[in-house]
């Protein structure tokens, strides 16, 4: 789409120029008049079907070109000396105007030569009008040739030389040999621009980096790319660069003598601590994003290019044209901003420019795609502690770590490599691990804060903690490129990409203080981190993660119902809530990667099922907190609202992200303000809130009409893993060793264990033994 909205999806009028004819050779001009032509996008264009037209009177088709392409910067030869042999001539001049014209496949012209005067015959020009400009008739035996080479201002008179050196597939040199057509033509020493012709330069700002993601901020990184989108190379002295971000904060850098820019060429403008800057200057580049920042460039008092990025134009700044600048998006931290194809300009920057995850400071933007780098594919992120607890008697956290993993069969350099975190795509920062040397087959190496456990790189790290939205954490190869990521918490409303490039729909766990993030087991990778990643509450730096069974996505049917809540227990809420859930259908459903969300005013997730966690058809399943001695699992951030001022809410979401059932509850009298909290059948009934210490409950266990306040009774005693209206529950779940008569899973103590929650043996693995592990999960 954006190469479509480029124009550029083909070629563009004035892509492929006419660069150098012969139409009057010494002697015979049959077989040997010869035509050039020159590339001057940065982009190689398909000539099949083009056609070459000669006119005197009138045009005619002299030469149809075959299946040929031009790369961009080429020069390319039909006539004589070439493999390409004319079907007819060119007029020599002489009485009055003629031309030669380079005709597209869809019919439009991409270049036209009108040489000698008068017209005449009314020949037009690139305008579509009968011509006014014309290059000089040349004698037998000379050329012409556009001077500078491959520049064109669609002026005849200026853009075209005569002369007696003929260079026929190779780029054109001013050697004075003969008259110009309108004055000098732009020529320069050796094929070169000065500077005082500022009108019909070429040169774009190409490529910049106004936020780089750095630990110490953004000074000494910034750097801006320069391209010369021409075949004549460019005398930069005395240039300026302005970097403006405020009607009163600007800074203006004037490029030193001897600064050049060779044809098709790139230039760094680069500060101190840019490894690939050709020239050192003092940038101090806007990115705050609220209004409009702007790189602009100038020769002399002529404004030749403008790179607008950030918030909107409220300054009414102008672009290079007159007209009141577009804004392109403000990059990523870490990201550039760049021509989505090097040196194309429309004068629209919310067109034009790009955000590129990979910059590509003195290279092509075509690269800014990911590279190869030897073990990519072997080295993973296998666990790490986003959220650490606080010391005992200390306001301090522990320190937080990342371990990784070689996978593979082979050593990996992890030398230009990193690992990227963040909480917002705008707010990221890397690490540089290249310290650590190499990777060894099976090794686990640390990268952590100092008085990590096992630590092999001690790093400064602030990790998010997905408290209300997802953050990710990167492994950056050498590329670049990444080479493993994890999306962790929900929602991912900042839209972070995982290992495919493709927005994370598949969402690891947020865990509790002190719990880690670990695969399931090491170098697991299906690259969906809902299956991948599970919560672990005994960390392992350095060593092996325990096995968990993996998640097997199991959609939903609308059988399990959420059956009873617990949010305002006598007391403390913390840690003492509960959920419990029913399985009213009549087959065992599988609810790994299923979510519990609550909500206030907006959904967000609570607790993410683990891998192996199956309810049996009329059995029970309570998730809750760690105060809770019955539960089955244990959420360490579950949080139901208790409804004091407008409804709240909790759904069950299976791992596909379709809502299975859904509970809003509140005071009889309260109203539904929040439009996100629907029910089941799209409207807002609600459930009556239970007095402190009673439980919300559905009256009979799974009766569902989709509307709350029909289903749900506020007033009952707490029957947690168990059919409500029995009382069995008593005080909210307090230990009960009775048998439940086969419904739900033992109670704590019971002589069966978890038996909802096991699946079988998988690998070799007892999984009903980690099963059981997994349900009786308890904080440290």
């Amino acid at each position: 789409m954006l190469l479509a909205l480029l124009g550029l999806g083909h070629a563009l009028a004035g892509d492929v120029l006419l660069n150098e004819v012969l139409y009057d050779p010494s002697g015979s001009d049959t077989g040997a008049e010869w035509i050039e032509l020159c590339n001057a996008s940065s982009a190689s264009v398909d000539l099949t079907g083009w056609t070459v037209q000669a006119a005197g009177a009138s045009w005619s088709t002299i030469y149809t070109f075959p299946a040929l392409s031009i790369a961009p910067g080429e020069h390319l030869l039909i006539g004589a000396g070439s493999a390409y042999a004319l079907s007819g001539t060119m007029q020599n001049g002489g009485s009055d105007t003629d031309g030669l014209r380079l005709v597209m496949d869809d019919g439009g012209t991409s270049d036209t030569l009108l040489y000698d005067s008068p017209n005449t015959n009314g020949l037009v020009d690139d305008s579509g009008a009968a011509g006014t400009d014309f290059a000089p008739d040349v004698s037998e035996g000379h050329v012409l040739a556009r001077i500078p080479d491959c520049e064109d201002s669609d002026d005849s008179s200026l853009d075209w030389a005569d002369l007696s050196s003929a260079t026929p597939g190779a780029e054109n040199v001013d050697d004075g040999g003969g008259d110009s057509g309108g004055g000098d033509g732009g020529a320069g020493d050796g094929g070169g621009t000065s500077t005082a012709d500022c009108s019909r330069l070429t040169v774009k700002i190409n490529e910049l980096m106004p936020d780089p993601d750095s630990e110490g901020g953004d000074g000494g990184y910034e750097w801006v790319e320069l391209f010369n989108t021409s075949g004549a190379a460019v005398d930069l002295s005395g240039w300026t660069l302005v970097n403006r971000k405020s009607e009163s904060s600007s800074k203006t850098i004037t490029l030193p003598e001897g600064t050049t820019l060779p044809p098709g060429g790139f230039l760094v403008l680069g500060e101190e601590l840019v490894a690939e800057a050709d020239v050192v200057v003092d940038l101090d580049l806007g990115n705050d994003g609220s209004s409009i920042d702007t790189v602009e460039l100038y020769c002399g008092e002529a404004y030749v290019d403008l790179a607008a990025y950030g918030g909107k134009n409220d300054l009414g700044w102008l672009d290079e044209g007159g007209e009141v600048a577009t804004v392109a998006a403000i990059p990523a931290t870490g990201w550039s901003l760049g021509r989505a194809i090097d040196g194309a300009d429309t004068d629209d920057c919310a067109v034009d420019l790009v955000s590129f995850e990979y910059a590509t400071p003195g290279e092509s933007n075509a690269t800014s795609g990911e590279g190869d780098c030897p073990g990519m594919d072997d080295v993973k992120i296998n666990e790490f502690i986003p959220n650490p607890a606080k010391q005992e008697k200390a306001e301090e956290e522990d320190p937080e770590w990342i371990e990784l993993y070689n996978a593979g069969s082979a050593a990996v350099s992890l030398d230009g490599w990193g690992l990227r975190y963040g909480t917002s795509p705008s707010s990221t920062k890397t690490i540089d691990i290249g310290a650590l040397g190499s990777i060894e087959p099976g090794q686990h190496l640390v990268v952590g804060e100092k008085g990590a456990a096992g630590v092999d790189l001690v790093v400064e790290i602030d990790m998010g903690a997905a408290s209300s939205n997802s953050d990710r954490l990167e492994l950056r190869h050498c590329g670049p490129g990444t080479a493993d990521t994890v999306v962790y918490g929900s929602p991912n409303d900042d839209a972070w990409t995982d290992d495919s490039g493709m927005v994370a729909s598949s969402l690891a766990p947020d865990p509790g203080d002190g719990d880690t993030l670990q695969r399931v087991r090491d170098g697991y990778d299906t690259d969906e981190s809902g299956v991948d990643w599970a919560i672990s509450e005994s960390p392992s730096p350095g060593e092996s993660n325990p096995e968990i069974e993996p998640v097997v996505c199991t959609p939903g049917d609308r059988s399990v119902k959420v059956n009873e809540i617990f949010p305002d227990p006598d007391g403390t809420d913390t840690d003492q809530e509960w959920v419990e859930l029913f399985n009213a259908g009549g087959a065992a459903v599988r609810l790994d990667g299923w979510v519990i969300e609550t909500a206030t005013s907006s959904w967000g997730a609570d607790f993410t099922f683990p891998g192996g966690v199956e309810l049996q058809p009329g059995d029970f399943l309570l998730v809750g907190g760690s105060a809770v001695p019955t539960a089955d699992l244990v959420a360490s951030s579950l949080g139901l609202g208790n409804a004091g001022t407008a409804p709240d809410g909790v759904r069950l979401v299976d791992c596909e992200g379709s809502t299975q059932d859904t509970v809003l509850y509140g005071e009889a009298a309260a109203t539904a303000e929040d439009l996100e909290l629907l029910d089941d059948a799209g409207g807002q009934s609600m459930a009556p809130m239970s007095e402190s210490g009673l439980s919300v409950g559905r009256v009979p266990d799974g009766a569902d009409t989709d509307d709350n306040a029909v289903d749900f009774s506020g007033a009952l005693s707490p029957t947690p893993g168990a059919a409500n209206g029995t009382g069995d529950g008593g005080d909210g779940g307090a230990d009960d060793d009775e048998d439940d008569g086969g419904k739900g899973c033992a109670k704590k103590g019971g002589a069966e264990g978890k038996k909802c929650g096991v699946v079988g043996v998988a690998g070799g693995l007892e999984w009903g033994l980690l099963a059981l592990v997994a349900l009786r999960r308890r904080r440290r």
